[in-house]
Parts: C-alpha cells; structure tokens; sequence
C-alpha cells in the first residue's frame, strides 16, 4: 500500500439496482458475481428508510437478486467519498483524518491475514502495512453494486504491491464488501481476495485475530485513532 500509479483509474459502470428479495438458492462465490452482473455498477435509491440492518455476510450479498435500472445520481455522490478514502488507505496512505472520518470505533475489519474487532486495532494494520511494501499501485476500482437504507457498498479492485525486503511483486485482485452506517462511517469491511471467503478451516479465523492482536500492540498508532 505505497503510491498510486499515475496511468491507472477508477471505472464506474453504468446503474443498476439492487431489489431486495431473498433467493432460495445456495451461495455462489463472489467469482460469480462479476459474471452475473457482467461488469454493471448496481444502485439502489432507496432515500426513506433508516438504516437500521445489520451489516451482512458476504453469503447474504450473494442472495440478493440483482436489476439494472437508472442511474441514480445521489447514491453515486454518497459513496464516491467513501471509495475514496478508501483508495488512499490501499495505496499506503492513511491518516489519522480518514480514520476518524470513516470507521466507527467498534467496526470490524475481516481481511485473508487479519481479522480486527475495534477501531484501534483497525488503525494499527492501516498504519502497518505500509512498512512492509515499497510500492502499492492501483489497477482498477469498479462499483459492483451500491445502495442507500441500509448503506452498502461492494466493489472490484486490483492492486499491485511489490514487498520493501525482498522487492516481490504481488498482483491482488479482491472484491470488497462495505457496511456503513447512517453517516457513511464503515461497520464492517470484507476483503475477500480472488473473490474467496477468508479462511475459517483449521483455526485460521483464530490466528488472523492473534495477528490483529499482535499488530496492535507493536504497531504505534497516531494518539486519538482508538
């Protein structure tokens, strides 16, 4: 998570919506996903309704059928800070500012190598990962699917990160599910890498919460993050 590449950019779809009914299918992968949508960007405008559902497990996101409808310019306008701010923490750029701005104090942060449960252990890998990479370049961003009451945002990105020590570089294509609350601050973020679920077989959940842990207590955090 370094700097951003100068010739990549961000791709937004035309707007589809999302309907919310419940399918009595089994789960499919996040893999099929992108070709079940074939590369649209979803909206939904729903401005009414509080947001008062709990944030949803990747499964359920796959549940949802999913329609193509007009473009809805106030839902493009909410996320567009929310994508970005999260853009800068990939590329290796966070700051105290967006971490106050963007994620509530008890979000959760599920990750293939880690698994964070309170805003200071989140800052703590924010703030780690840059040291360990000498260069983060973004590919591609693009919104699959974003909607208003509840907020919820999933997107398709790339990166490629070349490691500080060793100078390998590492291309990561994930898709990133995105809980957020009445006032666009993140309850809980899902990156799944090669659109695959993190790992729960053998105590895997159980070690990336040892490795949150351990990032948290030496990692040093800007005062005020926790």
């Amino acid at each position: 998570m370094a700097s951003s590449s100068d010739h990549v950019g961000r791709t937004l779809s035309p707007s589809p919506t999302i309907t919310h009914h419940r399918s009595h299918r089994s789960p499919v992968r996040a893999n099929d996903i992108l070709g079940s949508i074939a590369g649209a960007a979803h909206y939904s405008g729903a401005l009414q309704s509080p947001n008062s559902e709990p944030p949803l497990h990747p499964k359920a996101w796959r549940r949802r059928s999913m329609s193509r409808s007009a473009e809805n310019p106030n839902v493009e306008l909410a996320f567009k800070e929310v994508l970005e701010d999260l853009e800068q923490v990939y590329s290796g750029k966070p700051s105290l500012e967006i971490v106050r701005r963007r994620w509530q104090k008890d979000a959760v942060l599920e990750h293939p190598l880690f698994k964070c449960t309170n805003l200071h252990e989140i800052s703590a890998v924010l703030f780690a990962i840059p040291r360990l990479l000498r260069k983060s370049e973004r590919v591609s961003t693009r919104i699959l699917s974003a909607g208003l009451s509840p907020n919820r945002l999933v997107y398709a990105q790339t990166y490629v990160y070349t490691l500080r020590l060793i100078g390998i570089r590492k291309e990561i294509k994930s898709i990133v599910f995105v809980d957020l609350d009445d006032d666009m601050k993140i309850v809980q973020v899902i990156d799944e890498w090669n659109g695959e679920e993190p790992s729960h077989r053998w105590g895997a959940a159980s070690f990336r919460r040892f490795l949150a842990k351990i990032v948290s207590w030496t990692t040093p955090v800007p005062k005020g993050s926790r």
